[in-house]
């Protein structure tokens, strides 16, 4: 089914006034430039044991969260060229691609295409058909929860979910008694997901229990989430998970058990089982503290 045509306005009459011309003897005013749009994607390289490791970092504006997809492949011969090219691949079309690194031979490769060495031709080529370019990040434009998670897979110390839960959540508040400040990392398998808001009020553990809702709102459905929480309160509700789903009332108890059931119910709904973590990952625990205090300082650094 072809769309519907419509028509072109009519031309105006030769009474009415189109474009207003300059006078004689002046001449019409410029029109102001386009401003151009580029788009930047931040990717982030280390190698560890011949392994070469990427951290895809993305702003997501639907679910106001940055992500981090990470993957890793064995190293070529040609290893650098190899990691240039996979940086290319993962970014989008017409975008500048922010390279953050722990390898210096990368770090020069970059500094080389620019510079327009032959050594790099094919890949220099393969860029400009893509509308694609390389730059070094620079050090006010790296996230120290990135560059840190970068250093651990540089060190091949990278903490991964057990293949028995979906997602590791760990979340943190803080308040200034007016508003509550909250963070929460979710790091799934190949994903990191970092998001944190502000709301009005002072009630840390109802603040931590509703990142738990956004949680359950963005994980998909299906499988196992293992949470932490930074507060005694909220730690508590899910380890005596069986007696609070049996309070009700509008005391303390009461309240915890509403919001414990109110979970429970959206969890089965979406076919996911939430249960206390065993421990905290010191990792994860001060990513998710990192982003509550960021939100708390109004930054935009995640």
């Amino acid at each position: 089914m072809q769309p519907a045509f419509t028509p072109p306005p009519p031309a105006p009459a030769a009474s009415q006034s189109t474009a207003q011309l300059p006078a004689q003897g002046q001449t019409a005013e410029p029109a102001p430039p386009k401003r151009s749009y580029r788009q930047f994607d931040d990717i982030y390289i280390t190698r560890f044991a011949g392994i070469l490791t990427y951290v895809h970092v993305l702003k997501d504006a639907r679910l106001d969260a940055t992500i981090g997809n990470y993957h890793s492949q064995p190293q070529d011969d040609n290893w650098v060229v190899q990691a240039l090219t996979e940086a290319a691949r993962l970014s989008r079309t017409r975008s500048t691609i922010r390279i953050h690194t722990t390898e210096s031979e990368i770090t020069n490769a970059i500094r080389d295409l620019r510079n327009k060495s032959d050594e790099y031709g094919e890949l220099a080529r393969s860029l400009a058909k893509s509308g694609k370019s390389f730059v070094l990040a620079r050090p006010e434009r790296e996230s120290p929860i990135w560059r840190d998670l970068m250093k651990l897979m540089k060190d091949g110390k990278m903490p991964t979910p057990s293949p028995l839960v979906t997602y590791v959540v760990h979340t943190a508040a803080i308040t200034d008694y007016e508003r509550v400040y909250t963070g929460v990392v979710m790091v799934g398998l190949g994903t990191i997901v970092v998001h944190a808001t502000a709301s009005t009020g002072d009630d840390l553990i109802d603040a931590e229990l509703n990142m738990m809702e956004w949680v359950l709102q963005v994980g998909g459905g299906g499988g196992r989430i293992d949470v932490h929480h930074s507060t005694d309160g909220a730690r508590r509700i899910w380890e005596q998970a069986d007696h609070l789903a049996k309070q009700e009332g509008t005391h303390d108890l009461g309240r915890s058990g509403t919001r414990l059931r109110s979970l429970a119910r959206e969890a089965y709904r979406i076919r996911t089982q939430i249960q206390a973590a065993r421990a905290p990952n010191p990792l994860f625990d001060r990513f998710a503290r990192f982003a509550a205090s960021t939100c708390w300082a109004d930054g935009n650094i995640l």
